[in-house]
């Protein structure tokens, strides 16, 4: 598949998740399973994330700095595909909700922030690899 092909599914997968998060987060309530109280917003979360992880990763081209921006990549799209599954053992639901359990959100908030924040880590990474040259 092209380059240009995938940018437009991601790009259509992002603004797909963006559309429902902002525009009608009634979506995001409908339950996919009700007897796993499953709602559609999970999905879309995590599927946004991943989106998002393959969006970054096709858009910051490939360098050389010191090899660890290899691992870097291979990491973040481990944790963008696991990101569901971790956010259920930590809530306990696959709804996410965190009853009492302030530590645990935060633990959860933290890890999204994580895989939300390694493209930043990486084009500074790269702009450093630039900066050396």
């Amino acid at each position: 598949m092209k380059k240009r092909t995938k940018l437009i599914i991601l790009l259509v997968i992002l603004g797909a998740t963006f559309y429902c998060l902002f525009v009608q987060p009634e979506l995001l309530e409908i339950s996919i399973f009700k007897s796993l109280n499953f709602p559609l917003g999970s999905l879309l979360s995590w599927t946004g994330i991943v989106a998002y992880v393959l969006l970054t990763q096709l858009l910051i081209s490939e360098s050389k700095l010191y090899g660890i921006d290899k691992i870097i990549r291979r990491l973040h799209l481990i944790f963008a595909l696991i990101w569901l599954p971790v956010s259920y053992a930590l809530s306990g639901n696959l709804a996410f909700s965190f009853h009492n359990s302030q530590g645990s959100f935060k633990l959860w908030v933290y890890y999204t922030l994580l895989i939300l924040l390694i493209p930043f880590v990486l084009f500074i990474l790269k702009l450093l690899g630039k900066a050396k040259n």
